[in-house]
């Protein structure tokens, strides 16, 4: 039988991207053909490579992270960059990843008639603050979904209070039957046993944040509410992201008496021993649709190794660690940010239940039945 064929498209270099390259590398473990087509905006990675059985071909083209400007300018030569290979390339399915690649998946589906799934790990529009452009983004987000043959979403309704990304799509149109929900959970298997670093935890009470720093008033209102204690507690910050320097600068000018370090990137398999410094793991955003839609990938990688974490109020994350126990939901005031970063020290629960549910072994067995379904309806004509 043919070996079936799938092409992925990214708007980042692929470092990897943590949820793209579980999908990938689980497609190429069940004998799929994997290339993965990612925009380089740092233009320093290999133009091609071979990656876990994973094929990448990267796209030079400088673009500043966070200046949406600047992205806006340079993503249509991307999409040109893109199409070229892509008109070349031999290939079954498209399965473009997020809003800003997904115009590459309608290209394929209307000049090769290549499937298409459309995978959708934020809404997009919620990103920026001018209502007409939202509006636009918006609209093409709906379009896109139901022009796709198959849209994969992020998070759905826990049975609770709040909705997540499957709940949107089908509130605005788009048949339940076509929305498969793939959770982005690590794979057990290797977060679980990774490799160990020589690290020494602090005796202080460690707060840490594992992931791209986005926002800065989330930390800010963290920064006031242990200000007055900087001898109990210990703040770590591990990932890049584009506010990063802003961030390091409101520490230097306006919280130099707290212990708080930046450890920058690390490779995604060393994670785990950077968790393990930490007694708890903030997860706060700022309040937006995307956020009360959605579980950060922290949440689960913190309940899966024991660790609590605050998550924001009036969100999906709300109801994940109340049903496990795992965590507090707070407010984003001071005083009652301060009040539960005590009370969280207590919190003790068993993760082995979180452990059972939520792993990539049972994302992979949907993500395959999915494609195995497009191998039958392929073959069938």
């Amino acid at each position: 039988m043919r070996v079936m064929k799938v092409v992925m498209t990214v708007s980042n270099p692929f470092k990897p991207d943590p949820r793209v390259y579980k999908e990938a590398r689980s497609l190429v473990k069940h004998g799929y053909e994997v290339t993965i087509i990612a925009w380089d905006r740092e233009g320093k990675y290999s133009k091609e490579e071979l990656f876990e059985g994973i094929k990448i071909k990267r796209i030079k083209l400088k673009s500043r992270y966070g200046n949406f400007l600047d992205f806006g300018l340079k993503l249509p030569l991307f999409y040109i960059k893109a199409l070229v290979i892509l008109l070349e390339e031999d290939f079954d399915v498209i399965h473009t990843h997020d809003f800003d690649t997904a115009l590459l998946g309608l290209f394929m589906k209307i000049l090769k008639g290549r499937r298409w799934i459309y995978d959708v790990h934020d809404l997009y529009f919620t990103y920026f603050s001018n209502k007409a452009l939202r509006r636009i983004i918006k609209t093409f987000d709906i379009l896109f979904a139901g022009y796709s043959d198959i849209v994969l979403v992020a998070t759905q309704s826990l049975g609770k209070r709040y909705q997540g990304l499957r709940e949107f799509y089908i509130e605005n149109g788009i048949h339940s039957e076509k929305i498969v929900t793939i959770w982005n959970v690590p794979c057990l298997k290797e977060f679980l046993n990774y490799e160990k670093l020589d690290l020494k935890k602090s005796k202080k009470i460690t707060i840490g944040f594992i992931g791209s720093i986005r926002t800065l008033t989330n930390f800010v209102s963290l920064f006031e509410a242990i200000k007055h204690d900087p001898h109990l507690y210990k703040v770590i910050f591990v990932g890049n992201g584009k506010y990063l320097k802003k961030l390091r600068k409101i520490v230097e000018n306006n919280y130099s008496q707290l212990d708080v370090e930046f450890i920058g990137h690390i490779s995604y398999r060393l994670i785990p021993n950077y968790y393990k410094l930490c007694d708890l793991i903030l997860a706060l955003y700022p309040p937006q649709e995307n956020v009360s839609r959605a579980i950060a990938i922290k949440v689960f990688e913190s309940a899966v190794l024991g660790i609590p974490c605050i998550v924001p109020a009036g969100t999906l994350m709300e109801d994940f660690v109340k049903e496990y126990r795992c965590g507090i939901a707070i407010k984003e005031e001071i005083e009652n940010l301060r009040e539960n970063i005590v009370k969280i020290k207590k919190i003790k629960f068993n993760p082995e239940i979180i452990r059972k549910r939520w792993n990539w072994q049972r994302e992979e067995r949907k993500l395959i039945k999915i494609y195995e379904s497009i191998v039958r309806d392929t073959q069938k004509k």
